[in-house]
């Protein structure tokens, strides 16, 4: 039984600005496979986006395509059955371990892939709700945004430039920074996000990459 107050999320995002009602059809395909939490979140919220779409609880179905295309032929430190429960404006996934409760992001504008949570000792449900409550509260305005070429944020003059994304749209860059793009607002436009991710995982040279090596790079920035 889930005894996290599930409008904390809104407490730190604010209402959605936009959802769509996950039917009992959805939350019985999913239910066993993903924490009591997740589907508390998905009757509480739906799929919404919450921030002008800047993040997103999303529709695992709808990402499933992708999350494959960054997933398959990866060493990663667990194997296991990765279903996307989480994506920014940017296209950055946060990603649930079906079978383990090990936690992948997905940060396609550079090409990473950082697990977390690399135990392999079986979970509790109570475990399994907590991991999945730290991989949805991590996040905030800030850690979901992107830092353009001249470090200042992206989101907010992207969405006055472009308008926002929906449930299956996101920001990307033409050219594509794999190919030699800038992160900047008048190079950004809006995608298939499926379709996107799964371009950038073909173009990119997908990495692992461990979260304290990820601390570093960014502290080195």
């Amino acid at each position: 039984m889930v005894h996290v107050d599930v409008a904390e999320l809104a407490e730190i995002w604010g209402p959605p600005t936009r959802s769509e009602p996950v039917g009992a059809d959805r939350l019985a395909q999913y239910a066993g496979a993903v924490p009591d939490l997740l589907l508390a979140y998905w009757r509480e919220y739906g799929f919404a986006g919450f921030a002008d779409g800047s993040f997103w609880l999303c529709d695992p179905d709808v990402w499933q395509p992708a999350v494959d295309a960054w997933t398959d032929g990866l060493v990663l430190p667990r194997e296991d059955r990765w279903i996307a429960v989480s994506r920014s404006a940017f296209g950055d996934v946060g990603v649930w371990g079906q079978q383990t409760g090990s936690r992948l992001t997905i940060t396609a504008q550079y090409g990473w892939v950082v697990p977390s949570n690399r135990s392999g000792r079986e979970l509790s449900d109570e475990a399994r709700n907590d991991l999945l409550y730290a991989l949805l509260m991590c996040q905030d305005r800030r850690s979901v945004d992107l830092r353009g070429a001249d470090q200042e944020p992206l989101f907010e003059r992207i969405l006055a430039l472009r308008g926002p994304v929906g449930p299956d749209t996101i920001y990307g860059f033409v050219p594509a920074l794999g190919l030699g793009g800038a992160l900047r607002p008048d190079r950004a436009e809006i995608f298939d996000g499926p379709v996107h991710l799964e371009l950038l995982a073909e173009i990119s040279e997908r990495r692992v990459v461990d979260e304290e090596d990820l601390l570093h790079m960014w502290i080195g920035q």
